[in-house]
């Protein structure tokens, strides 16, 4: 995870004022069950990273575990390359994607989420880089709901990805909550609207439901443990 270089420093400081115990718990990563990914029809990318760090700090040795998981919205996908395929040869097109981070800290202390959000935005904006999303920025703060009547504090950003020269237009999310003994740290990106893909003298609307989208997303946050 690339940006815990960025905030671990201040964590850790944080850790030295509210806790005299400098034993770190093992970082697991988020899980969602199988069932409910096979229902929503999302896979998981590749085996999960883990990110362990020790840092001296004030002459005591911490340290902070971290684990992440990727998942991909794999019906969505194969949706797109059927709609996109019958008007251009790409191979690739880019889904909905859930990046989930689970940070642990010396005796597992949670940590605010205003603070995480603030600290984990350069990993929004790297991941972004990383997908090749432009002009993507924050338009707004909201809640996520989540189970038992919990909510996760979350920012949401706008920006686009480029398809054979044609505009996706995307939404993204970075919400934060914590479980026990542990502060997760949820990255999502997804195809927000409709958009026109055009080649040559070919021209199509495809049609994506974000708000379908967004919810599904949601679902499966609530079941992420």
């Amino acid at each position: 995870m690339k940006s815990v270089k960025l905030f671990v420093f201040p964590l850790l400081l944080l850790v030295i004022v509210f806790s005299g115990c400098l034993e770190t718990p093992v970082a697991d990563p988020p899980h969602i069950d199988e069932s409910v990914l096979e229902e929503c029809g999302w896979v998981q990318l590749g085996d999960s990273t883990s990110m362990p760090k020790t840092f001296d700090i004030g002459g005591k040795e911490m340290k902070i575990n971290t684990a992440t998981i990727n998942y991909a919205d794999k019906s969505l996908e194969e949706y797109l390359m059927r709609q996109v395929g019958a008007y251009s040869s790409v191979e690739n097109v880019s889904t909905s994607r859930i990046v989930a981070t689970r940070i642990v800290l010396p005796a597992g202390i949670p940590l605010p989420s205003q603070i995480v959000l603030e600290m984990a935005s350069t990993q929004v904006k790297d991941m972004a880089a990383g997908m090749d999303i432009k002009d993507f920025h924050k338009i707004n703060t909201t809640q996520v709901p989540l189970k038992n009547g919990k909510t996760a504090e979350a920012k949401v950003y706008s920006g686009y990805i480029t398809l054979d020269g044609n505009n996706v237009p995307l939404k993204g999310m970075i919400a934060t909550w914590s479980v026990s003994g542990s502060t997760l740290v949820v990255i999502v990106v997804y195809p927000d609207e409709d958009f026109v893909f055009k080649v040559g003298t070919k021209k199509a609307i495809i049609n994506i439901d974000g708000k379908a989208e967004y919810e599904e997303i949601v679902k499966l946050l609530q079941y992420m443990e």
